[in-house]
């Protein structure tokens, strides 16, 4: 037995990449019969035993990775989490998802498992690291930052274009004539909320439309806290005739607030969300949103995350993906 074995060794000797010893390893049914065969020939005549916990970790050894995210229960991440795993099975790779709840003791607790090389890579949805801990880190560890992120050396963001994105949803607003154009949104710490005001602000003075600043309200994530906000328009002296949402759980509040107050949407008040989750056709009415591209952003962040794990020359890449604005029954006349 030649205790100094490794994952990749046997990988070497049987001719097939270290993903498909990993593969049969672990029983997957993606490994044709006769490279199963192969490998388990290797590993037999050198009674070779994983050692995942080991101190001796190379790279890619785990087939581990580590996905950050602030909470399990927003509705974009579902899908996120899809393109992840897909692209993840396809290499071999293990997802494991841990929240953080935005704490970062929480974080950097559950980085130590990248420091202890328990995972080979992390992909974190929003960071509370400083960009120059997370600097720090990436110079010595493989690192994706997916729609939130901080502008760190030594890491991948995958995104969209969130300022364009904002600015072409009060677009579509002032396309239909609206003049009282206000915005509600969740945390300020949030990259992506900066550049969505930006991108709000943006659209109205390129359209001449004075922004006032009591339109723009900021409380949480989810729907009740959307009802709440719109609550708070809806009692100003001079009201908005539409409402740009930074995510769909908070349009669909501000639709529900509108409701109640017995006027209509969009007749008395027209609404667009963000994201475009389920539960955006699930509203009534229909929401207009902003299409994040979900799965693809899981997918991408997931396939530079295995570059890097991978290749001794990593790469430090900015993708962004394109957004979508879907028009439907929030906004529509009739």
């Amino acid at each position: 037995m030649q205790k100094s074995m490794t994952i990749q060794e046997v990988a070497q000797l049987a001719g097939v990449s270290v993903a498909t010893v990993s593969r049969v390893l672990n029983e997957s049914p993606l490994v044709k019969e006769a490279t199963r065969q192969k490998v388990l020939s290797v590993i037999h005549k050198f009674d070779y035993q994983p050692n995942l916990l080991g101190r001796d970790l190379r790279r890619s050894e785990t087939m581990k990775v580590l996905v950050l995210t602030p909470s399990l229960d927003r509705p974009i991440f579902a899908e996120i989490v899809k393109g992840i795993e897909e692209r993840a099975n396809e290499a071999g790779y293990y997802v494991l998802v841990c929240p953080t709840s935005n704490h970062l003791e929480r974080e950097k607790e559950l980085l130590q498992m990248l420091k202890n090389r328990l995972v080979d890579g992390v992909i974190t949805f929003s960071t509370t690291l400083s960009k120059e801990e997370l600097s720090a880190l990436g110079q010595k560890h493989s690192i994706v930052q997916c729609c939130e992120f901080e502008n760190a050396s030594y890491t991948c963001c995958v995104s969209i274009d969130d300022e364009q994105a904002a600015f072409d949803a009060v677009s579509h607003f002032i396309e239909l004539g609206h003049q009282r154009i206000a915005m509600i949104g969740a945390s300020t710490l949030l990259y992506s909320t900066r550049l969505r005001e930006q991108g709000y602000r943006r659209a109205l003075a390129q359209h001449h439309i004075p922004c006032r600043e009591e339109w723009i309200k900021y409380g949480g994530f989810f729907h009740h806290e959307g009802e709440a906000l719109t609550n708070e328009l809806l009692q100003l002296q001079i009201p908005p005739t539409a409402i740009f949402c930074m995510n769909d759980s908070l349009a669909i509040g501000s639709v529900n607030a509108i409701k109640k107050k017995g006027w209509s949407v969009p007749g008395d008040i027209a609404v667009i969300g963000f994201d475009n989750t389920h539960e955006a056709t699930m509203s009534t009415p229909v929401l207009t949103t902003v299409h994040q591209p979900k799965y693809d952003l899981g997918y991408t962040a997931m396939n530079l995350l295995i570059h890097n794990m991978v290749h001794p020359e990593k790469k430090y890449e900015n993708v962004i993906l394109q957004h979508q604005l879907i028009e439907r029954e929030s906004t529509l006349q009739t």
